[in-house]
């Protein structure tokens, strides 16, 4: 996601500076827009953001506290969303910079993500002005350019993780006997299974449909929210399947499944919790239906 934004959005010259480096692989970048819930900052509703940014001759002075931020400890490149007096602003930075403290690395259910998630105090960071990722004010325009995509990454990655999770419970259903046979004989586990196989295929189809509208240039918010809630959703049942078939080795560490069914569950709230997903789209129907009925 941070990648395409910049491709997107940024000059010639910080595609060369920021862009090139994250493309040959030499370098990880992180987005710091999410702020902590007890400050009443910035969560799902980016609109509350309580991080500021103050022109200081030709640099910005930016403060506040950020959270859950994946991939800070390690990154080289960040993305800084913060408030200016025109609005929600990017900001490009050189990681790490002793402005930026780590507080803490979170201790989340989830564990596959470089550097984890961290809890970050920005005290008095200048920013050169020229590191502005477009205009002032214009961030939350910029920051719908990357979701899209940056979801879709999300519900890939997953989906093969899953895939993966699939066929080792399938391998163990059927070396495994119980009862006089393998367990995917017993119509409890071969349904589960089977209704694993139905979902992979559907979340699938879900990914290829909308990468297809964001190869014709459009932003995707619609199909993409559409695309993460279905996927993530059914990924979840998918692990839980699996674990499940498996009993107590799916819980235990003995394979992946233990732990894909723990990343799975966090992709339900990350990018955006299903609720807020739905409660989106929900605006949207109503919006559609007010437009259709007004001539």
């Amino acid at each position: 996601g941070n990648m395409y934004l910049l491709g997107k959005c940024a000059s010639p010259e910080q595609k060369e500076r920021f862009l090139e480096p994250l493309v040959s692989g030499r370098e990880r970048s992180a987005f710091f827009m999410t702020e902590p819930a007890s400050e009443n900052g910035a969560g799902s509703d980016p609109m509350m953001m309580q991080t500021t940014a103050k022109p200081d001759g030709n640099h910005w002075v930016i403060n506040g506290r950020k959270t859950f931020i994946t991939g800070a400890k390690g990154a080289k490149v960040g993305i800084v969303m913060a408030k200016s007096e025109e609005g929600a602003t990017m900001f490009l930075v050189d990681l790490p910079d002793p402005a930026i403290k780590i507080e803490r690395v979170l201790d989340t259910i989830d564990s596959s993500m470089p550097g984890s998630h961290s809890v970050v105090q920005i005290d008095n960071l200048r920013v050169p002005a020229d590191q502005m990722l477009g205009e002032s004010g214009e961030g939350f325009k910029y920051a719908q350019v990357r979701l899209s995509p940056a979801r879709l990454t999300h519900c890939m990655r997953w989906l093969g993780c899953c895939d993966r999770a699939q066929e080792i419970a399938i391998d163990y259903a059927c070396k495994r006997q119980a009862f006089g046979k393998p367990l995917i004989d017993h119509e409890g586990v071969g349904f589960m299974l089977a209704q694993n196989q139905i979902d992979l295929k559907q979340a699938e189809l879900m990914i290829d449909w909308c990468a297809t509208v964001l190869d014709t240039g459009a932003l995707g918010t619609t199909e993409s929210s559409m695309a993460k809630v279905s996927v993530s959703e059914a990924l979840f049942r998918i692990a839980d399947n699996c674990v499940q078939v498996m009993g107590g080795t799916g819980l235990s560490k003995d394979t992946v499944v233990e732990q894909v069914f723990r990343e799975v569950r966090a992709f339900r709230v990350y990018d955006g919790p299903t609720e807020v997903h739905k409660w989106s789209l929900a605006k949207k129907i109503k919006k559609s239906h007010k437009l259709a009925n007004e001539g």
